[in-house]
């Protein structure tokens, strides 16, 4: 979220937006979408924003779901999935609108550098895009650059409550181990009819000895992954601490019990035998992105109650009639580099034929002078 405004500023430098469906639009941009304790959200930022998420969504979504993803019921609710991006992009707007009106409370404000770096994002955003594809978008100056102004000001108001938050993280709370175990299902077979048949007692010892036998192997050979592999299983390496909760935790338990370079016996866990070994204790890379992970989610929740109180406090008034005129007829996509570059030689194209057409008739009234010249001696 703190990285979106550097995001978006950035594509929009380069920013040159193409849209499938027909040209121009009968939809009122500057009617009010909502309203935030008395202030007016027009239409055409609505639009704007959710236009580029669109764009952002489409080379993602596209490859999956069709190009016309956006009309269609991805999530189950009954509802198109772009009326779910609308809905988010709105509330979202409704709390950059909150923001705006409290950063000064904060002392945090637009500066010169923030202003010049958006008005160079929205100039070249507006010169690298045709009108019918901006009238779409209802992207002219004012609507970029206020949600330029407004992203660029819910980032600075988020690092400046990352800076109150307490920095220290305990080392018991952040340490992370690295094992790796190779794991294999006790969950049964399934017969003509569908039911579930247990194992018998004869072939949960047939798996446990065999994970004992690639236990001796890799012992030996000191290669627990090729060991696995040698008999159709997988060994995993993953890194784990106190907190985690995606672990068998008769695994994290025996694992718990290891010092570095051990196996433990074999492991009972929830529908799995395991073999389990101890890569290390304390896995330092693990552990500094552990505090890292720590440290922004104290950063957000600081952001997050701050903000909430906010929300809940403000007179949000959504009027819904006017938010549903925007549909996803159209598709945003992003131009492709060899997409602009063509377009740019059909200009030059276009430029050249008419210089030439412009210079053929030069010599031609040229030429007709000197007949008339001629003529008269």
């Amino acid at each position: 979220m703190k990285k979106k405004m550097a995001c978006l500023i950035a594509l929009m430098l380069t920013a040159s937006m193409m849209l499938g469906g027909c040209s121009g639009s009968t939809i009122d941009y500057t009617a009010e979408a909502v309203s935030v304790d008395g202030v007016s959200i027009p239409l055409a930022e609505l639009n704007f924003y959710l236009r580029y998420q669109q764009v952002e969504m489409q080379s993602m979504y596209a490859t999956y779901f069709g190009d016309d993803f956006m009309n269609q019921d991805l999530t189950g609710t009954g509802s198109v999935y772009g009326e779910t991006v609308r809905d988010s992009v709105l509330e979202m707007l409704e709390e950059f609108y909150v923001i705006e009106a409290h950063a000064d409370e904060l002392g945090v404000s637009l500066d010169e550098d923030d202003e010049s770096a958006i008005a160079e994002a929205v100039e070249t955003f507006l010169a690298a895009n045709d009108s019918d594809t901006l009238s779409l978008m209802s992207a002219d100056e004012e609507t970029v650059t206020h949600v330029l102004e407004l992203l660029r000001l819910q980032v600075k108001v988020y690092n400046y409550l990352a800076t109150t938050i307490d920095t220290e993280v305990d080392e018991e709370e952040a340490a992370q181990k690295c094992i790796t175990y190779v794991s294999y299902s006790t969950a049964g077979t399934t017969d003509d009819d569908g039911n579930t048949v247990d194992l018998t007692d004869e072939e949960l010892d047939e798996i446990r000895t065999e994970l004992e036998t690639i236990r001796d192997e890799a012992e030996e050979s000191g290669d627990l992954s090729t060991a696995a592999e040698d008999h159709e299983l997988s060994a995993v390496t993953t890194t784990y601490g106190s907190s985690d909760e995606t672990l068998d935790e008769n695994l994290k338990a025996a694992a718990d019990e290891l010092s570095d370079g051990e196996f433990a016996d074999i492991v009972e866990g929830d529908g799995y035998y395991y073999l389990v070994y101890m890569e290390s204790t304390y896995d330092e890379d693990a552990t500094q992105t552990e505090i890292e992970s720590i440290l922004e989610e104290r950063e957000q929740e600081a952001y997050s109650d701050w903000l909430d109180a906010l929300v809940e406090e403000a007179e949000i008034v959504v009027n819904d009639s006017v938010i549903e005129k925007l549909n996803f007829e159209r598709i945003f996509t992003e131009k492709t580099e060899e997409e602009t570059v063509e377009d740019d030689a059909e200009a030059a194209t276009d430029e050249t034929v008419e210089d030439d057409a412009e210079e053929s008739t030069e010599e031609e009234a040229a030429a007709e002078e000197a007949e008339t010249e001629e003529s008269e001696e």
